[in-house]
């Protein structure tokens, strides 16, 4: 089976140059912060039109850590309603339901929290197939935890709306399960073991692994075939000092600016990066 990658677009790198033909995924937390106060719509992305391979993520870590630094109790500025407004605008093809991560900035590691994070994720992927169950776009739950015991717990938890979901969408449609909270893991192991329990857990039900870093698509050993798609927002081309250089050597020649540099150089750049990653065992389709 092949893995899709989607890159990651905030709402500052969304350009009529973008190219056709990357999927892109895009986190209704970018678009939250524009707004003027919190009971105001969301922003609708002006995405171009030859970008036909969108998905979007409820934007869960940054919404969290937001409502931190605001002193705010929900990890959430905006309500489940604000959120199906916004994909409407827009038309994703797959949409995540709102979920809560657990690294541990969030939790501590405390397992209570975990669990509670746990529970308070499902409830919301219930909430989301209750209300809004026939929407165009496919819904994603999550999968969250920290430790393999408690994505599998979670995993349990969860099993019986995934296989109800899964009846429903079909098995030739874009529907996928989520794992949660990879992106800040330093060890490539442990995300695979992640995805291996998980895909254990779930058995024939495909899979998205959220914000996984190249790393772990070079490892040598091959992610579960359960995987289906990966996203990463590491693609600006601007991550070290000599990509800033090469910036300013594209600016100052008059090629553009930081955002042109970022869809037209670093894009393209890393989608090779990816392509070459995962080259060997022929898992990744950019189309």
């Amino acid at each position: 089976m092949t893995i899709t990658f989607y890159a990651t677009v905030d709402s500052g790198s969304v350009r009529p140059y973008m190219p056709a033909n990357v999927p892109v995924l895009l986190p209704a937390s970018s678009w939250a912060r524009l707004r003027s106060s919190d009971d105001k719509p969301l922003p609708i992305p002006k995405l171009p039109d030859h970008v036909t391979m969108r998905a979007a993520d409820s934007g869960g870590f940054v919404a969290t850590m937001r409502a931190k630094r605001l002193g705010l109790a929900d990890g959430y500025t905006y309500t489940p309603a604000q959120y199906v407004a916004w994909l409407r605008a827009w038309g994703p093809s797959w949409a995540a339901t709102m979920d809560y991560c657990c690294e541990p900035e969030i939790t501590g590691q405390n397992d209570g929290v975990v669990r509670d994070r746990q529970r308070r994720t499902t409830e919301m992927a219930h909430l989301f197939w209750r209300e809004y169950k026939r929407e165009p776009w496919c819904w994603v739950p999550t999968i969250q935890g920290w430790d393999i015991g408690d994505y599998v717990r979670h995993a349990r938890e969860l099993a019986p709306l995934i296989a109800e979901m899964a009846e429903y969408y079909g098995s030739g449609s874009e529907f996928r399960v989520g794992v949660g909270t990879l992106c800040r893991r330093a060890s490539v192991a442990m995300i695979r073991a992640v995805a291996a329990s998980v895909a254990a857990e779930l058995p024939g039900i495909p899979l998205h692994l959220w914000g996984i870093k190249l790393g772990a698509l070079r490892s040598p050993a091959a992610l579960p075939s359960a995987v289906v798609s990966v996203d990463s927002a590491a693609w600006d081309g601007m991550a070290g000092s000599r990509d800033r250089y090469e910036y300013e050597a594209y600016r100052d020649a008059g090629q553009g600016s930081q955002a042109q540099f970022a869809l037209q150089v670093g894009l393209p750049r890393y989608l090779a990066k990816v392509g070459a990653a995962l080259d060997e065992t022929k898992q990744l389709t950019l189309m």
